[in-house]
Parts: C-alpha cells; sequence; structure tokens
C-alpha cells in the first residue's frame, strides 16, 4: 500500500509538471493527487492509533519499523484530519473535472460554470470538517443533527461519484474515433479501480477523526477498523488498483499527445492501408481482361484475313478491330496509371479538412454530366470538420456518384442526389440514385474485389471494393440499400473531428 500510494504520488507530480497545460492530464493529476493524500491520511491515523489486525497491517506497512517510523512522525492529529477531508474532497471534485474535460472537450470559459458549481460541496465539506469548525459543531449540535450531515455527507460522495462515471462512461460509449476510444477505454478503467478502491477503504474511514460517530458505518466495531478481506484478498485488491492505475496513467499521457492537437487544423495522421495484396491482384486480373479481349479481335481480324469477302469489306472490318485493340490499349494504359497511383499510396495521410470543401473538391471533378441525369446536392449545416485524406476520400465519392449515373439508362429522366448532414457525432454523406437498382443477393458481393455486373472494359470491379477500404481507413464505413427498378443508396458513416469549425476560435 505504501508503495502504492508512493508511485501514484510521483505519476501525479508528473503529469502535472510535464503536462500541466493539458486539461485532461491536469484533472488526472490531481485525482491522484486527492487519492494520495486522502489514503495516506488514513494510513497515517491507523499508524498512530492502531486499530488493524497484524497481518493487515504487513499489508498497508511492510514491517513494525516503517509503522514506527509514521508513528512517531510530528504529524498531529489536526492534520490527519485535514488530510483525510481535504483528499476526500480534491478527489471527488477532480473526478468530475476529469469527466467533463476528457469526455466533453471545451474551452474553459466555456464551462467555467460547470467547474464553479461543482467546487461548491466540496468547499462545504472541507469547512465543515476542519478541526476547528467540527470541534465547535459537536458543541452546538446534538447527536442526531450530526449523524444526518454525516450520512447526508456520504450520499454526496457516493452520488457524485456515480454521476462522475456514468457521465464518463456515456461520453465513451459516444466517442466515434477509434484510436480516442482505445485510450479512453484504458482510463476509464484506471479511473474505476482508484474509485472501488477509495470506495471500500477511504469511504468507509471517518469522516472526522475526533467523532467516533463519522468512522466506518458498515462495521458495528467501532474500536477494530477491519474490513473483511483476507491477506490474499488485500494483496489483489492492491495489486488490481496499482496496474490498472499504471496503465491509465500511460493512456491518460497518450491521449494528451493527440487532446493537445484537438481543434488545430495543421493535425495529420498516417493509416496504414493493405494494399499491396489487392495491387497485385488487379494489375493481374486487369490485364489478363484485357488481353483476352485483344485476343478475341486478333482471331475475327485473322479470320477476315482468310476469308472471300469483298476487300473493301474486310478491310473497313479489320481497320475497326484495329481500331478497337487500339482503343484498349489506350484505356489499359491509362487505367494502369490511375491504379498504379492508388495502389502505391500504403498510407492515408488524415488532416482536417472542412465538409464543404471536400464535397465542393469532389464536384468540381465532373467535367460533363450526362444531359438525362440531374446532380443534386446539399451540404451539411455549419463547417463540419472531419480528419481526411482529401484526394483519396474525394476519389471514393466521386467513384461512387459515377456508379450511381451509370446506374441510369440513357432512356429515363435520371436523379442523383448528394446529401450531406451531422447525426450525433457522425457526418453521414448520403448518395441517391433512380437507377437501375441492385438485387439483394449481390448487395453483399458489391464490395468484393473485381465483382462487377457491367460488361465493359473500363470497369474492372475494383472500385467499391477500394472505396470501403479508404472509408474504413478513415475510421467509418458503408451503407447500402436498393430495390431493382427503384434504385440506390450509398451511406458513407465518417467520424467528425469539430462540429462547426466557425466555433472554434
Amino acid at each position: 500500500m505504501t508503495i502504492l500510494l508512493l508511485v501514484l504520488m510521483a505519476a501525479s507530480i508528473t503529469l502535472f509538471i510535464t503536462k500541466a497545460k493539458n486539461p485532461s492530464a491536469y484533472w488526472m493529476a490531481l485525482v491522484l493527487l486527492g487519492w494520495f493524500i486522502s489514503m495516506s491520511g488514513l494510513v497515517l491515523f491507523i499508524a498512530k492509533y492502531g486499530g488493524f489486525y497484524y497481518k493487515v497491517n504487513i499489508v498497508l506497512f511492510f514491517n513494525d519499523s516503517i509503522r514506527n517510523l509514521l508513528l512517531h512522525s510530528p504529524v498531529t492529529i489536526e492534520a490527519i484530519s485535514r488530510m483525510i477531508t481535504i483528499g476526500r474532497s480534491l478527489f471527488i471534485f477532480s473526478l468530475i473535472g476529469l469527466s467533463v474535460t476528457l469526455f466533453y472537450y471545451r474551452p474553459f470559459l466555456k464551462i467555467w460554470k460547470i467547474y464553479a458549481f461543482n467546487s461548491i460541496l466540496p468547499l462545504l465539506n472541507i469547512l465543515f470538517y476542519d478541526p476547528v469548525i467540527y470541534k465547535w459543531a459537536l458543541s452546538v449540535l446534538d447527536r442526531d443533527q450530526t449523524y444526518i450531515i454525516g450520512w447526508v455527507t456520504r450520499g454526496w460522495l457516493v452520488i457524485s461519484t456515480l454521476a462522475a462515471l456514468f457521465f464518463m462512461v456515456w461520453r465513451y460509449k459516444r466517442i466515434t474515433i477509434h484510436w480516442f476510444k482505445s485510450q479512453v477505454k484504458y482510463t476509464l478503467l484506471g479511473v474505476l479501480a482508484l474509485v472501488l478502491f477509495y470506495f471500500y477503504l477511504g469511504f468507509m474511514g471517518p469522516l472526522q477523526v475526533f467523532d467516533v460517530r463519522t468512522y466506518y458505518v458498515l462495521y458495528s466495531d467501532f474500536s477494530n477498523f477491519n474490513p473483511p478481506l483476507t491477506l490474499v484478498e488485500w494483496y489483489l485488491s492492491i495489486g488490481f488498483t496499482g496496474i490498472l492505475s499504471i496503465i491509465s496513467i500511460l493512456s491518460i499521457w497518450k491521449y494528451t499527445e493527440v487532446e493537445k492537437k484537438l481543434g488545430k487544423l495543421d493535425l495529420q495522421l498516417e493509416r496504414k492501408l493493405s494494399t499491396a495484396d489487392m495491387g497485385t491482384k488487379v494489375f493481374t486480373h486487369a490485364i489478363k481482361n484485357q488481353l483476352l479481349m485483344m485476343q478475341i479481335l486478333l482471331q475475327r481480324t485473322d479470320e477476315l484475313l482468310h476469308t472471300e469477302s469483298p476487300p473493301l469489306q474486310s478491310a473497313s472490318a479489320i481497320e475497326a478491330n484495329v481500331n478497337k485493340v487500339s482503343g484498349i490499349v489506350s484505356e489499359t494504359l491509362q487505367r494502369l496509371d490511375q491504379l498504379y497511383n492508388s495502389f502505391k499510396t500504403t498510407y492515408l495521410q488524415l488532416k482536417p479538412v472542412d465538409v464543404h470543401e471536400l464535397l465542393q473538391h469532389t464536384l468540381d471533378k465532373f467535367k460533363a454530366i450526362p444531359e438525362h441525369v440531374t446532380l443534386i446536392n446539399d451540404f451539411p449545416q455549419g463547417h463540419p470538420v472531419i480528419l481526411a485524406d482529401q484526394e483519396h476520400l474525394t476519389e471514393t465519392i466521386y467513384n461512387i456518384m459515377i456508379n450511381a449515373i451509370e446506374a441510369i439508362d440513357k432512356e429515363t429522366t435520371g436523379i442523383v442526389s448528394i446529401h450531406s448532414y451531422l447525426e450525433d457525432d457522425w457526418l453521414i454523406i448520403k448518395i441517391e440514385d433512380n437507377g437501375s437498382g441492385i438485387a439483394q443477393d449481390q448487395i453483399e458481393q458489391i464490395f468484393d474485389p473485381f465483382y462487377t455486373n457491367k460488361n465493359t472494359t473500363k470497369n474492372w470491379g475494383v472500385g467499391l471494393s477500394y472505396a470501403k477500404q479508404i472509408v474504413k481507413g478513415h475510421f467509418g464505413d458503408i451503407h447500402v440499400q436498393s430495390k431493382p427498378g427503384v434504385g440506390s443508396t450509398f451511406q458513407l458513416l465518417l467520424p467528425v473531428y469539430i462540429k462547426d469549425e466557425l466555433n472554434t476560435n
């Protein structure tokens, strides 16, 4: 227990000094500091006034020498009382502050009223249970009144802690950026371990060491402070708390490396793409298809050369075949260049991008839209920002829209709409068309590499497969709904980085 206290104290000081400008690390350091002060006060109280069985003393102090050192320390009972009270109040106050800052990031000036309101009860607790004031209160208040105040105090501790944990879990479930969520998960586990150990020992400790009525409320024997734990259970609980606490400290450390960049428009993040294997398959598949097509045309040309058709007719057919072969070669070389440029990139460079800018960049790629198709676009309100590799994500949206346009028969009055909006912490980009639609048994296959229902040398069936990989690389997902003869709807779900760029200044 003594080593755990020292380790967590060192961690809180390190966080405070090295990450003092970071709100999350600041609050985490205060949580650890409050835990350390209250627990240290309780250990000092036990060392000076006894009450634990010898085996529990071994867990807390390791040996009699350390206990005797604490026993004869110059710390007074008044100082111990203040340590327990101040530490307890700081722990609860910081716990709520951490939950607000870590899981509901806002500038301090916008939420200072929450912190001010949160400080009222901790300050009242420190004042009321100060030895000077509390001794005076005992002289003017009867037993029932102090008993009620004690339960109200414990009620405040329980409700505040449950509220903080509830808010943390609630916000954790709503986090959509996965690389935040993995760090936050371990931070939450560490905080939970601290809370459990604190409530088992610290919460059950005396509210005020001068009054036996504020001691362990769940145990009838106030003369012997022995929570019902075996020696093994003591070691397990301390070890469990220490390990999870250290993991949470490391997680908050990593989290602050990203959090300090929140709102900075120069943030960049690399995402690895598994393109090598797909690229090899695409090139092999594509070249094979094109060579087969040219082989068929050459066979037809050879047949024309050995027929007795009129020379002019044969020459015209041969010329047509040569032109087709030339066109296939030209299209193949162009397409191979495009694929090479896509697959040679194994990383996405994610940085903050205004959604309006992203969508406008996509629309600008359309040099000409078929006359039978009307394109409708609807940008989201405000100026939300996402983390994106603009070129790759633009190409993805563009390809899906091209698929939507090509799905509409030339004899049909077509409509393709791109509608974008925010839903909770997600940006939804919805691309709808009134084309031929997709059969239900094909929807599961359309994202498979090389799957295509288009009989053309221009389409090699990798567009949607690669598009899904790009969206996944942006921590997002694609959903498809389609009905043959009615049309299709593609939904791209992408996590929002900043909900409104204009409100971050």
